[in-house]
């Protein structure tokens, strides 16, 4: 009995010995199917790295295709090399004929109909006889890509320039105690302000002093908003109004300011009607609202006006807890989510913010707004219209670093004291000390 167990034994070794080497051959096959063997025999004078560019390969390629644990090699080696081959679809167009439909050419050309869609930018699958379509994706290099310029750039705001080289098109450096500004670039251009726009979403929602914790649903009119519509937020998840309220301010949640618009008492219109009257309040003359989200490139504001609306909202301890909140988890359809701020300065954790709210639309670029402790002083920070985040960024960094430079010991702006300037409405500038 012990011997034939151990026969068996080794007739299952054996057996799974030949069965790895079967699988090993199929996937040998199929490499071989797409790829092409070639052999180049080394000559006086080659290296694996001029071989590997001849040929249009990696040299950890030719390394590995053929054993090699370095790159030396030597005169008359045989070298195998794998090529792609090449597409039989050789055919860049194709002319429509009679009788032929989308799903029939896609089949021809072994393309996805979704793809021809795609690349011949069709709405549906209706095709006309004699029509040409492309059979190929339209590649755009990203240097030749021309970008879509932003309200900023077309009225040639980012090339003005000012005491720091900041990529941003309007900016303005505040002391929030003082009312003094420490740097300003093009402080009264009016541009739109993207998802700064919440911070006076925040303000309507708590002036109206409605409970934090009542229970809303997102309903389809929150999900219908006119761009960048993802949201992890779906139709008929319910939510407390403070749970969308830190949303808005910490992830920028468009579906969570526009359900605490909706549920406002005469609704969204009603909204935003207060907040157009609040901004007249602070004194905000050039700034304008046309929705609760900022995804309306109509709510418009100024980096001067901005530094009012900042101002007021750093006195809500609400809303500095949630604009500055590293992260937060919400359970939705059995699940946790992790929902993180919107602001990476913040989750690089070495600024100190009172505040903090980011806003990107195409027409209004990157936006960024803080309340940030520096050199013992409270600075008020509204930078729009950058390029790309981490020029966003940079321009912050840069202004840290700066105002730190030009500082003394005491804390006070020796070198900017007598350029520095009160804002010509200065009752409606109010300091939380005030």
């Amino acid at each position: 009995m012990k011997k034939k167990a151990a026969f068996m034994m080794n007739l299952k070794q054996i057996f799974s010995v030949l069965f790895l080497f079967l699988l090993l051959g199929l996937l040998s096959t199929t490499s071989a199917h797409h790829k092409r063997k070639l052999v180049h025999i080394v000559k006086k004078g080659d290296t694996l790295s001029e071989i590997a560019e001849n040929y249009k390969v990696r040299l950890y390629q030719i390394r590995r295709w053929n054993n090699l644990r370095h790159s030396k090699i030597r005169v008359g080696e045989r070298l195998l090399i794998y090529k792609r081959k090449k597409s039989h679809n050789t055919k860049r167009m194709h002319r429509v004929r009679k009788g032929e439909t989308l799903s029939s050419i896609s089949s021809k050309y072994k393309i996805k109909v979704s793809s021809l869609m795609n690349w011949n930018k069709l709405r549906n699958s209706k095709i006309l006889v004699g029509q040409l379509l492309r059979l190929y994706p339209v590649r755009v290099s990203l240097n030749n890509k021309k970008r879509l310029e932003s309200v900023g750039d077309k009225l040639g705001l980012r090339g003005v320039p000012s005491a720091l080289t900041l990529n941003s098109s309007a900016v303005i450096v505040v002391d929030q105690n003082t009312g003094k500004i420490i740097l300003e670039k093009n402080p009264n251009a009016v541009l739109p302000i993207a998802s700064v726009t919440k911070l006076m979403t925040a303000l309507i929602v708590l002036e109206q002093d409605s409970e934090l914790h009542d229970l809303i649903s997102i309903t389809k009119d929150d999900a219908s908003l006119e761009r960048y519509n993802f949201s992890r937020l779906k139709v008929g998840m319910r939510f407390t109004r403070g749970d969308l309220l830190r949303l808005a301010l910490m992830s920028s949640e468009n579906r969570a300011a526009h359900a605490l618009a909706r549920t406002y008492p005469g609704g969204k219109s009603s909204f935003i009607s207060a907040m157009n009257v609040k901004s007249k309040l602070l004194g905000m003359e050039s700034t304008k609202f046309t929705d609760p989200t900022g995804l309306n490139s109509g709510n418009v504001s100024s980096p001067k006006d901005l530094v009012k609306l900042v101002n007021e909202a750093s006195m809500f301890p609400i809303i500095r807890e949630f604009s500055t909140s590293t992260s937060m988890r919400i359970r939705m359809s059995k699940k946790l989510h992790l929902f993180k701020n919107s602001n990476s300065l913040i989750r690089k954790g070495y600024w100190d913010l009172d505040l903090s709210k980011t806003g990107f639309i195409r027409p209004s670029g990157r936006c960024l707004v803080m309340v940030a402790n520096v050199e013992e002083r409270k600075l008020i920070l509204v930078l729009l219209d950058a390029q790309a985040t981490k020029k966003r960024e940079q321009d912050a960094e840069n202004i840290l670093r700066w105002v730190r430079n030009t500082s003394n010991s005491t804390g006070k702006y020796s070198f900017l004291q007598q350029s520095a300037k009160k804002f010509s409405n200065t009752s409606t500038y109010r300091s939380i000390k005030e």
